[in-house]
């Protein structure tokens, strides 16, 4: 299987750490989001990354869709609860990590198409967004514990968010889920997925 990736995304880390803690092996496939290759756009009508390429030539895309497709191709360890209420309180979890994310792409691409006049409200209102998420896992951090696809989501927002704009994570001011994002970091899927620029 190819994974089409930037080594900044952390929708594709998201993908990337998952399939590591699963012993999935992946071929990585770098691409450039300003000039996509013809192999991206044609795996994905929407040129966007992670992309997945199955062996028989058939593509996922959206990083939660891939995620649930290895999770269900490799049952163990098992980072989607089947148990309905439990699987709820972990996407749950797991779409507030992928709204973090959101917050944060924006935010970095508003500053970076528009570095001497960029939306002031906009990041403002969105900085808001991000400290209003902080305080809501600093009091989930019981629920993050298990190694699942909310904890693995939620450890790639934050490292992409130390990647783009540290100044918003001071973790004096959430201490539980600072001790708890650092204790993550240490898992060797997290160290290998590191964002850099290339």
């Amino acid at each position: 299987m190819k994974l089409l990736y930037t080594p900044r995304s952390p929708y594709a880390r998201k993908v990337r750490v998952v399939a590591i803690e699963k012993g999935i092996d992946l071929e990585l496939v770098s691409e450039d989001l300003v000039k996509k290759s013809p192999g991206l756009v044609k795996a994905n009508p929407l040129g966007k990354i992670p992309t997945l390429i199955l062996d028989n030539g058939q593509t996922i895309f959206d990083s939660p869709v891939i995620c649930e497709y290895l999770d269900n191709i490799q049952p163990s360890p098992a980072l989607i609860p089947k148990d309905p209420q439990k699987r709820l309180a972990v996407l749950i979890l797991a779409a507030a990590a992928d709204g973090l994310m959101d917050v944060t792409v924006a935010m970095f691409m508003e500053k970076a198409r528009h570095p001497r006049d960029f939306n002031a409200d906009f990041i403002a209102a969105n900085e808001v967004t991000v400290k209003r998420c902080f305080v809501y896992f600093d009091g989930q951090v019981d629920q993050l514990k298990e190694l699942n696809i909310a904890s693995i989501g939620l450890a790639s927002a934050i490292g992409y968010l130390n990647f783009r704009m540290p100044q918003l994570w001071r973790s004096t001011d959430y201490p539980r889920l600072a001790r708890w994002y650092e204790a993550f970091s240490k898992r060797p899927s997290m160290k290998e997925t590191v964002p850099r620029e290339k």
